[in-house]
């Protein structure tokens, strides 16, 4: 049904809808503003946080891989150890055989100052006397004995003079001499 209203306009009833003034919206507007500011400041500050954390975390694994690397390199370092090892057991060369062969190799008036065996090679050092005969004929004849020997030639193939120096102690003419020797591989 239709309501007709006859009444002039001043006196109408009509129904007051409330206005909200624009500054009310404009203060709800900056609140809200605020709000998303700090939410966004407070979502940033924990980002930061975590990658704070995270980098931390970076500089631990970082760490955990240069010990890891370190400990890889001496199990590398131990594994070709055990494998020389293994190959100086392999060849079954009984050292008290090479020792044996050694002395009857040595010839009068030769002396042995250091014998030292690391890794694969041999280093001999010694010392030549003699009033009857020349001091190099003599490491040359301990050289040539060590060679003919079949258990020192077997573990040492390769055996050469490396260095003599001629000095005089007294009156007596004294050499000095080192020999080289490779291992067997």
């Amino acid at each position: 049904m239709i309501t007709i209203n006859l009444l002039p306009r001043q006196l109408r009833k009509t129904e007051n809808k409330a206005v909200v003034p624009y500054k009310v919206y404009l203060l709800l507007g900056v609140t809200g503003l605020v709000l998303l500011h700090l939410l966004l400041f407070g979502v940033a500050a924990m980002k930061k946080i975590q990658v704070i954390a995270l980098h931390g975390s970076i500089n631990k694994i970082a760490v955990s891989a240069k010990e890891a690397a370190k400990t890889k390199s001496e199990i590398k370092e131990l594994e070709t150890r055990t494998n020389t090892l293994k190959g100086v057991l392999s060849r079954r060369v009984s050292f008290t055989e090479l020792l044996s062969g050694l002395s009857d190799a040595v010839p009068r008036g030769l002396w042995i100052d250091r014998f030292s065996l690391s890794g694969h090679s041999l280093i001999i050092q010694g010392t030549v006397i003699s009033l009857t005969q020349n001091e190099m004929t003599i490491i040359g004849r301990f050289l040539q004995n060590l060679k003919s020997n079949k258990t020192f030639s077997t573990a040492f193939p390769r055996l050469e003079l490396g260095s003599v120096q001629r000095r005089s102690i007294k009156t007596y003419d004294v050499v000095d001499y080192v020999l080289n020797g490779e291992m067997k591989k």
